[in-house]
C-alpha cells in the first residue's frame, strides 16, 4: 500500500475524509452507542398516529440500512465488523480494548502522561498495543465471518491497521495531543521550541541555508500553513503523512517553478526548515513525532519514511537553532536518532504472545457509605492477587488496606482470591469459556455479609446506575 502524492489530489476531499478528523461528525458505524440510564428517561405516551408513523419509518430505516450494508465494500464491512466487536464487552477483544482506552482516558487523560516517562514511550506503547491486537485477532476466532472470507489475504494487515486507528487512535486523540504537550511544557522543550521558531521566523532565506532558489511568497506559506492546520486534526498518521507529502510537493514545484530546474534532498531541507519557521507553529514537533512512531512501518520505506525523516531533520535544526548563527546541516547527533528510528522501526519482530495482550484490569471498590468506583489498573499477567490488592489500595487511596481483599463477583457467587493466585489468569480463563458468563472483580473489606445474595443485587444496581459498566 503506498501513499499517494499526485498534484491533483492537492486539496482534501472533506466529505470523504470527515470521519478521519477528532472532533468531527460520524457516520452511523464510527458512532458512539450512548444509552440513556433507565432513571432518567423521559415517559411520553405516542398517539396512536404518531404510532403508525414510527412504524413505517422505521421499517422504512431498515430497508434503507439493508440497502447500505449491501453497498458497503468489503473493505468496509471488513472494518465495521472489527469495530463492532471491539465494542463488545462479552468479547475478549473487546474488554482487551476497552480496558486499554478507559485506562489512558483516566482521570480526565491525566493517565497518558503520568504512566508514561516521555511522549515517545507513550506513543511506542500504542503503536505497540495496536501491532499486538492486529496479531491477536489473526490469530483468534472471535471474528465472525473471518476476516479471510471478507478481503483478500495481501489486504487482511492493511484492513486491520485502518481498524485499529478507528478504534484506538480516534478516541484517544485529545488524549494523546494533551500528553505530548504537557510532557514538552513539563521539560521545558515547549518554550525553548516557540523561542527557537520566533529567531527562526525572522531569519533570511539565505541565512537558513537556501541557495539559489525563491521561497514561497506570503500567500503560498498561508495556503501550506492551512494544510498543517488540516493535518493537525487528522487522527489517521496515515493521512497525516498524506497531507504531509502533499505540503512536501507543493514545496518541491514552487521552487522549480520559480527557478526552471529540478533540486535535489540538500536543496529541500533547507528550504522546508525555512518553511517551518514562516508557518510558526510548534505544535508540529509533535506531530511529526507522532507520525514517525504511530505510521505502519510497511509505509516507512518510501515516500512517507524519506519525508518524515526530511520533517523531522527540519524541526531538528529549528529545536536547535542558534540565534549567532542558523544551522545548515543535520548534526550527528540528530543523523544518528534518525538511523536508530529507522531501524527501531522497520525491524521485523516475532508475533506477540497471549500474555503480552493481558495489561489491564478493571476492578471495582465497594464501601457501604459511598456505593462503588471503578478504575481501570495496569496489571501485568503474572502478578500475584496480593500485588493487585497493593496497586488497589494506593489507586484507590485506602487508609487500611490489610482490612480488604479481592473478590471476584458472578451473578450468583462471590469468591475471595487467594493472595497468590493470578488475576490475570481468572480473567483470561473466564473470557475463553464457550458462554462466557458477566463478572467482576471488586476490591472490598473482608466481611462474611458481604456474600449474600441481597448484596449482590445492591452492587450490580449501584454499578449499573453509578457507572454505567464495568469493564472485566
Amino acid at each position: 500500500m503506498s501513499l499517494s502524492t499526485e498534484s491533483s489530489a492537492d486539496s482534501l476531499d472533506f466529505s470523504q475524509d470527515e470521519a478521519d478528523f477528532g472532533g468531527s461528525l460520524e457516520s452511523d458505524q464510527d458512532q458512539d452507542l450512548t444509552i440513556t440510564p433507565p432513571g432518567l428517561r423521559t415517559k411520553r405516551r405516542a398517539s396512536a398516529g404518531a404510532m403508525v408513523i414510527q412504524r413505517a419509518l422505521r421499517g422504512h430505516l431498515r430497508k434503507m440500512s439493508g440497502v447500505f450494508n449491501s453497498l458497503m465494500t468489503p473493505e468496509k464491512r471488513a472494518i465495521r465488523r472489527v469495530l463492532e466487536l471491539s465494542r463488545d464487552k462479552g468479547s475478549y477483544f473487546g474488554c482487551l480494548v476497552q480496558d486499554y482506552l478507559s485506562f489512558l482516558q483516566e482521570g480526565g487523560g491525566s493517565q497518558a502522561w503520568q504512566c508514561h516517562a516521555s511522549g515517545l514511550e507513550l506513543l511506542q506503547t500504542l503503536r505497540q498495543f495496536i501491532t499486538q491486537m492486529k496479531s491477536y485477532l489473526r490469530q483468534s476466532s472471535e471474528l465472525e465471518p473471518p476476516i479471510e472470507s471478507l478481503i483478500p489475504e495481501d489486504q487482511i494487515d492493511y484492513v486491520l491497521e485502518k481498524a485499529m486507528h478507528k478504534i484506538v487512535l480516534k478516541p484517544l486523540k485529545g488524549v494523546v495531543g494533551v500528553a505530548l504537550q504537557e510532557f514538552q511544557v513539563r521539560s521545558g522543550a515547549w518554550q525553548e521550541l516557540k523561542e527557537n521558531l520566533s529567531l527562526a521566523k525572522v531569519r533570511q532565506p539565505q541565512e537558513m541555508g537556501v541557495t539559489d532558489a525563491l521561497p514561497p511568497d506570503p500567500v503560498a506559506i498561508e495556503k501550506i500553513r492551512h494544510k498543517f492546520h488540516t493535518m493537525c486534526k487528522l487522527y489517521s498518521p496515515e493521512k497525516k503523512v498524506t497531507m504531509l507529502l502533499r505540503v512536501c510537493k507543493l514545496i518541491y514545484t514552487i521552487m522549480e517553478d520559480n527557478s526552471g530546474r529540478l533540486y535535489g534532498a540538500d536543496d529541500f531541507l533547507p528550504m522546508l526548515t525555512y518553511v517551518l519557521a514562516q508557518c510558526d507553529m510548534p505544535q508540529l514537533d509533535n506531530e511529526i513525532l507522532y507520525m514517525m512512531e504511530l505510521l505502519d512501518p510497511s509505509l516507512l520505506n518510501g515516500e512517507g519514511g524519506y519525508y518524515l525523516t526530511s520533517a523531522y531533520g527540519a524541526m531538528s535544526l529549528i529545536r536547535n537553532f542558534q540565534e549567532e548563527q542558523a544551522a545548515r546541516v543535520l548534526s550527528s547527533e540528530t543523523r544518528n536518532t534518525l538511523h536508530q528510528w529507522h531501524r527501531r522501526r522497520t525491524t521485523q519482530r516475532t508475533a506477540p504472545s497471549v500474555d503480552d495482550f493481558q495489561n489491564y484490569l478493571r476492578v471495582a471498590l465497594q464501601e457501604l457509605d459511598s456505593g462503588c468506583t471503578a478504575k481501570t489498573l495496569q496489571v501485568q499477567p503474572y502478578a500475584t492477587t496480593e500485588e493487585v490488592c497493593q496497586i488497589c489500595a494506593y489507586k484507590f487511596k485506602v487508609p487500611d488496606p490489610e482490612d480488604y481483599a479481592l473478590f471476584l463477583l458472578t451473578e450468583g457467587s462471590s469468591q475471595q482470591l487467594a493472595p497468590d493466585t493470578y488475576p490475570q489468569k481468572i480473567k483470561a480463563e473466564l473470557h475463553s469459556r464457550p458462554q462466557a458468563a458477566p463478572f467482576h472483580f471488586v476490591f472490598r473489606r473482608d466481611m462474611y455479609f458481604y456474600g449474600i445474595l441481597f448484596y449482590h443485587c445492591m452492587f450490580f444496581s449501584l454499578l449499573n446506575v453509578r457507572s454505567g459498566h464495568v469493564c472485566q
